[in-house]
C-alpha cells in the first residue's frame, strides 16, 4: 500500500500526536503561509491547540485526530506539527486497518518516530522521517531544505539520490549495503525494544539521529541495541544530526561512541548525515528499499514511495 503523489490544490492535514503548541505561535501562521504558496490548502486537525498536561490533548483525543485525518478522503497528505514526548503513549490505540484502507503521506520525525515505524509495519504505508511542522514554519529553514521537502511532496522518488549538501557526513566503516530504510530518533527506537512496537532491524538500513542526549546516554541507546541483537541484525547504518549532544566534559563524545559500537559489529556506516534536529534537513522514506553506499555517503531510493 502506497500513498498517492501530492498536486497542487490538495489538502493538507496537520496534526499533534505528541506534545502540544498554543494556537498563537508565529509558527503556524508561517507554516500555513509556505504551504499556501505551494498551492497545498491546510486543515487542522482537534489536537492542534488542545491540551493535557504537556501533550496535545489526551490519548484518545489525539489517536483519533490522527485517524480522523486518514478516513477524511478530501486530505491527501498529513503532517505532525511537532514532536516532544506523546506519541508512545497512542502508538496501540491505532486502527493501523483503518489507515492501510487510506493510504496517504505521513510526515514527522523525533517522538513521531513511533508512529513513523509502527505505521510502515502494522498498516504497510511507507512513511516519512520529513521536516515538522514548526521546521517549515521557522524562518531558518534553509533552501536546500525547502527543496529536498518539496522534493518529497511533488516528485517521484526512485531514482533520488540522497547526500549532505557540503559532503561533510563521514565513513565510519566503508563498503555498500541494500535494504529498507527505517529508525529515526536513537532514544525512541531503543524505548520501544521489548515491545510490539520495537523496529526490526532484520536486513535493513537503520537511520539514528538525536538531540540533547550526552555521550553516555548515546552509549546506553546503543549497548541496548546491541544487547538486543539488533546491531547484528542489520545491513547497515546511517547516523544522522546528533545536535547538542557532544559534552566538553566528556571523555568521549557521540562520534566516538558511535565508531566504537560500529567497528564492532563490522557493518557499512556513515555518520552526521544531514537529517535530524538541525539544518539542512534531508527528508528520508521509512519503509523504502534503498542501496547505501557509506564509501560515497550516500542513499539511492531504489523504489518509488508513492502510487
Amino acid at each position: 500500500m502506497k500513498p498517492a503523489k501530492l498536486k497542487k490544490g490538495d489538502a493538507i492535514g496537520i496534526i499533534c500526536p505528541a506534545f502540544s503548541i498554543s494556537t498563537r505561535s508565529p509558527r503556524i501562521p508561517a507554516l500555513e503561509e509556505y504551504l499556501n504558496g505551494l498551492g497545498l490548502s491546510v486543515r487542522y486537525g482537534k489536537s492542534l491547540g488542545a491540551a493535557y498536561g504537556y501533550l496535545a490533548g489526551d490519548d484518545d483525543l489525539r489517536a483519533r485526530d490522527l485517524e480522523d485525518m486518514f478516513e477524511d478522503e478530501s486530505i491527501a497528505a498529513i503532517i505532525c506539527m511537532l514532536g516532544g514526548y506523546g506519541s508512545s503513549r497512542i502508538v496501540d490505540k491505532l486502527n493501523y486497518r483503518l489507515i492501510a484502507s487510506r493510504p496517504k503521506l505521513f510526515v514527522g520525525f523525533s517522538d513521531i518516530t513511533v508512529l513513523l515505524n509502527a505505521i510502515y509495519r502494522y498498516a504497510g504505508i511507507p512513511t516519512a522521517h520529513g521536516a515538522l511542522g514548526v521546521y517549515l514554519g521557522n524562518p531558518g529553514f534553509d533552501e536546500f531544505s525547502r527543496r529536498d521537502f518539496e522534493a518529497l511532496l511533488f516528485q517521484n522518488q526512485k531514482g533520488r539520490v540522497l547526500k549532505n549538501p557540503y559532503d561533510d557526513a563521514e565513513t565510519i566503516v566503508g563498503g555498500a549495503a541494500r535494504g529498507i530504510l527505517i529508525g529515526g530518533n536513537l532514544s525512541l527506537v531503543a524505548a520501544m525494544e521489548g515491545t510490539p512496537y520495537e523496529v526490526d532491524f532484520t536486513d535493513k538500513i537503520v537511520f539514528l539521529e538525536d538531540v540533547d542526549e550526552k555521550p553516555y546516554r548515546i552509549d546506553r541507546y546503543l549497548s541496548t541495541l546491541r544487547l538486543s541483537g539488533k546491531l547484528a541484525k542489520a545491513k547497515g547504518f546511517v547516523f544522522g544530526s546528533f545536535s547538542n549532544c557532544d559534552d566538553a566534559a566528556s571523555t568521549w563524545q557521540c562520534r566516538d561512541i558511535v565508531e566504537q559500537y560500529m567497528k564492532s559489529c563490522g557493518k557499512p556506516a556513515i555518520y552526521n548525515f544531514s537529517s535530524g534536529h538541525s539544518f539542512p534537513f534531508i527528508n528520508l522514506p521509512i519503509g523504502i528499499e534503498v542501496e547505501f553506499d557509506a564509501n560515497a555517503k550516500t542513499l539511492l531510493l531504489l523504489e518509488e514511495l508513492y502510487q
